[in-house]
């Protein structure tokens, strides 16, 4: 009698157990974060006394969580849209750790080249997801550059392109 209680006891515990941990997960919003900053770099620009003196980029990054549903091996997808002196960069994809807290950028501009290095904060996981990113850059003159998107150091995308 002891046996069959306790066994009853048990069954009743583990189907408890079951049905909580069954709960309905709730549904995540995929928000957006933006980070605006400036940033000082080695593009000179020529001032009225004949010297040359840095330009300030102002620049914006925004980014969505992490997509549902997974999306290995999917390489990023960089858009470029430009006008007005502004750099509109779109980078589809772009995998982080999974535990990422936040996304920020450095960024160096010179006459030929425009380095964008993204880097995130976040902690240890296992695990990767796909985000997507949006960055503007300011004053940006018309001319042929060399892109290169980094992701912590690492070269993701590199191509020549024309602001025009």
């Amino acid at each position: 009698m002891k046996r069959t209680l306790i066994i009853s006891f048990l069954v009743a515990a583990m189907g408890v157990i079951a049905f909580v941990s069954c709960e309905k997960e709730g549904i995540i919003e995929n928000s957006t974060i933006t980070a605006v900053a400036s940033q000082i770099t080695e593009t000179t620009a020529t001032n009225p006394q004949g010297g040359t003196m840095p330009v300030t980029h102002n620049t914006e990054l925004s980014y969505s969580g992490c997509h549902s549903g997974q999306r290995d091996g999917y390489e990023p997808i960089v858009s470029i849209n430009y006008g007005n002196g502004i750099l509109l960069l779109t980078i589809e994809n772009f995998r982080v750790n999974c535990a990422m807290d936040s996304i920020f950028s450095e960024l160096t501009v010179d006459n030929q080249t425009i380095d964008l290095n993204l880097k995130e904060n976040s902690y240890a996981a296992n695990c990767i997801c796909p985000v997507d990113v949006n960055y503007s850059i300011n004053n940006i003159k018309e001319g042929t550059y060399e892109l290169i998107v980094r992701h912590a150091d690492i070269i993701e995308y590199q191509e020549e392109i024309t602001c025009e």
